[in-house]
């Protein structure tokens, strides 16, 4: 099996960010700032820039450097990445949603009551929120971890021309499991980073974030054999 080191790979990522920050921390900040714009923003935040950042990593990975240009360039790739992440966030959205849906019929069912019994009926919604849309929200994130666990290779196996966007998920995971030490000690990391990235007035992010989308692609890279960006 080829021998991946996280942390020389961590130190790639660094040093390919030096040289592309501009590129990387723009694409990200665009992307927040658009994200603010009220459904349409999001939509294209989501749809467009998202994956948009993902080819930039990727094509910065294989080839050291990119630019916006380049990294809109293959817009076919780009909506196969956003139906791929869409069927991974799928399930653990909806049952995100269904958390807050209750809430609002909760809401407007108590207030009716309150008026009625004088408010017990708003503590009774409240209370059986709390349990099974508690339960919902849990199960709802956990899926969220599992799935970018295992499907964070995916956009690289499309990217890459080695699979579709079906395929490239069941790729993921069998890379993901052939792999699972280095995957998961990768993934603590990013989160740890991420934690004193936060601390340091959320400044950290915008160092710890564009790197992440270095450091996936370089993973992706060196688990499956390719040579990407030699290592200076």
């Amino acid at each position: 099996m080829h021998e991946v080191s996280i942390s020389q790979l961590w130190n790639r990522a660094w040093d390919l960010f030096k040289v592309n920050w501009l590129l990387l921390v723009g694409f990200l900040v665009i992307a927040i700032i658009v994200s603010l714009i009220p459904y349409i923003g999001v939509l294209i935040a989501w749809i467009l820039l998202s994956p948009a950042l993902v080819r930039a990593g990727y094509l910065v990975a294989l080839k050291g450097q990119s630019s916006f240009g380049e990294a809109f360039r293959d817009l076919s790739s780009l909506l196969k990445i956003f139906v791929y992440e869409l069927i991974l966030e799928l399930i653990p959205g909806i049952l995100i949603g269904l958390k807050y849906m209750p809430a609002l019929g909760s809401a407007i069912a108590g207030l009716s009551e309150a008026s009625m019994e004088g408010g017990y009926g708003g503590v009774s919604g409240s209370m059986a929120l709390s349990g099974t849309g508690g339960i919902l929200l849990l199960v709802g994130y956990i899926l969220v971890f599992i799935l970018n666990l295992f499907g964070w290779a995916g956009p690289y196996a499309i990217l890459s021309g080695r699979a579709g966007i079906f395929s490239a998920i069941g790729q993921s995971f069998s890379l993901t499991a052939q792999n699972f030490g280095k995957v998961f000690l990768a993934f603590l990391l990013y989160i740890g980073l991420a934690i004193l990235g936060a601390i340091l007035c959320g400044v950290g992010l915008l160092v710890v974030g564009p790197m992440w989308y270095v450091f996936l692609p370089l993973l992706y890279l060196a688990l499956t054999g390719e040579e990407g960006v030699p290592h200076s």
